[in-house]
């Protein structure tokens, strides 16, 4: 439970760093490791003193819903904790284990119910909790779990012991109480699935806003009234401005002069347009929808179209036919028949979880193959730990085609963000003066493989100084 709920935290949460995941896994190892090899290091006084600590001072950071600690910081203090927890548990069984020859029929049972525990943690924070809440409450009950197993641990330790891990116990209880009434402010919506936990929220915005968790810069300016965000963990998928007369502006990384915003404005000047969108969010690009045009989105995750319909209202205010797909994108379009696109957008990069499916050679296939003569594919590459266009420069190489980079700055006025996007198309396109003016070149980097459904490593794309 705490090797899940932690890596979980982290991932979507804290930082969305791609393969952070390795590192509580390491962690746990290196723990069963220790308790198991070397369990003279092990001293429980020293051990539960320090959990006892390390959950009062992240359960009470973990109270405080809308602010986070820095990320470095963070991400040492929740490894720490990880560490201290697991150690603790894996030495309590190195313990419980049958020794002698009197054990050795006792060993498979033994074995067994320690794979049995992995199976049943696994199962309750991945499986279970998904279904049971709508919010994630994953971290405070692995907490509460370690913290009430640690007062039977030590009940004949003393009062002392029982005190501690009681009101520690107590404690938890509450956190997670104060959690559910934390989620719930400014709240439309709560839900979760398969895919994460979304949070639809409406707040007034009386200062400049800082976008958390991604790649940007800006937010909202002082006076922008209500705003409505659409959160997965601490990640924006979108907002909207509500006063009628700015709820039809695109905002975060659709604003003025980004990549999409250029693409969308110069592709098709004089005649409708035809465009495909790989991430559906809120439905901010419906707004560049005019009479005549058609968009069509694709999204995996099956409550987003409803929350996009029903909570946000670009799609309902669009001028354009909106249709959205359900499922993979990339599986989606390969298995239509050729929609001849003006222009498809692929904005699914912004998290931990990076789709490498679609950003491989036989996926730019797929986006060739759906796009009209002369049509332009643009990639949403905003994120602080991943460089991206270096690698989709090489994607548009290997299938004949250019690729550029569109760089745009933060508009407070109108809640764009900082945003980066590459633009993948033809001579045609780039050949464009306004189109020109506004775009650079990506420089090769050395190194660098084509990804393919075989390999792809985001290794070599990594910030690592981010």
């Amino acid at each position: 439970m705490q090797l899940c709920a932690v890596t979980s935290h982290l991932s979507q949460d804290v930082a969305a760093i791609p393969m952070l995941w390795v590192l509580p896994l390491g962690v746990y190892l290196a723990t069963f490791i220790l308790a198991f090899d070397m369990p003279g290091l092990y001293r429980r006084w020293v051990v539960v003193r320090l959990l006892a600590v390390m959950l009062a001072s992240l359960g009470y950071a973990l109270s405080k819903v809308d602010t986070a600690l820095p990320i470095g910081l963070a991400v040492l203090f929740y490894l720490f904790e990880v560490f201290v927890a697991c150690w603790f548990c894996h030495a309590e069984v190195y313990r419980l284990r049958p020794e002698g020859a009197a054990g050795t029929d006792k060993s498979t049972v033994f074995y067994l119910l320690v794979a049995a525990g992995g199976v049943a943690g696994t199962f309750l924070i991945a499986i279970a909790s998904p279904l049971v809440f709508r919010s994630n409450y994953d971290l405070a009950i692995a907490f509460l779990v370690t913290a009430v197993l640690a007062a039977i641990v030590t009940w004949r330790d003393g009062w002392a012991q029982r005190l501690l891990w009681l009101t520690g116990s107590a404690l938890l209880v509450a956190l997670t109480v104060m959690l559910h009434v934390g989620f719930g402010r400014h709240a439309l919506l709560r839900a979760r699935n398969f895919y994460g936990s979304l949070r639809v929220t409406e707040a007034e915005i009386d200062t400049g806003g800082e976008p958390v968790g991604e790649d940007s810069a800006g937010g909202f300016s002082s006076g922008t009234g209500p705003v409505r965000t659409l959160m997965n963990g601490r990640i924006r998928h979108g907002t909207q401005m509500q006063d009628a007369d700015r709820r039809t502006i695109p905002t975060t990384y659709y604003g003025p002069d980004s990549g999409v915003d250029i693409v969308l404005r110069d592709c098709c000047v004089g005649r409708v347009k035809r465009v495909g969108v790989i991430g559906l969010g809120v439905g901010t690009l419906a707004a560049y929808g005019r009479s005549g045009d058609r968009i069509q989105f694709y999204e995996i995750n099956p409550l987003v179209e409803s929350i996009a319909r029903n909570l946000f209202t670009y799609i309902r205010d669009s001028q354009a036919a909106i249709s959205v797909v359900e499922g993979d994108g990339r599986a989606s379009l390969q298995h239509e028949t050729v929609q001849g696109f003006d222009v498809l957008v692929v904005d699914a990069f912004s998290g931990d979880a990076i789709p490498l499916h679609l950003l491989t050679r036989e996926a730019m296939e797929v986006y060739r193959r759906q796009l009209a003569p002369g049509g332009v594919v643009a990639f949403h590459v905003s994120n602080s730990y991943v460089d991206l266009a270096p690698e989709i420069r090489r994607l548009a190489d290997s299938v004949g085609m250019q690729a550029r980079l569109v760089e745009s700055g933060a508009v407070p006025a109108q809640g764009a963000y900082r945003a980066s996007w590459v633009l993948v198309s033809g001579d045609e396109f780039f050949a464009k003066p306004e189109v020109q003016a506004v775009s650079t070149a990506i420089p090769e980097q050395a190194g660098l493989r084509v990804w393919t459904d075989d390999y792809s490593s985001l290794l070599a794309v990594m910030r690592w100084g981010r």
